[in-house]
């Protein structure tokens, strides 16, 4: 089997992919921020969304004017 042959055949994993540009996203973030991010930061800089309604911390916060 030749080279080309072998190129051919490997094995692509876009998940993987997805993930590493994900990271390399948040490497160029961080070493651009004189602090370390939050969590919550993080999440954002990814692409998450925010906590699910009904979550523990939901039921913690204080309720918003007008509610």
């Amino acid at each position: 089997m030749t080279p080309e042959e072998e190129r051919s055949g490997d094995l692509l994993d876009v998940a993987l992919a997805d993930e590493i540009e994900l990271v390399s996203d948040l490497v160029v973030a961080a070493s651009s921020s004189p602090r370390h991010f939050t969590p919550d930061e993080v999440d954002e800089l990814l692409g998450i969304p925010g906590e699910a309604a009904g979550s523990p911390a939901d039921a913690s916060a204080p309720p918003a004017p007008g509610e």
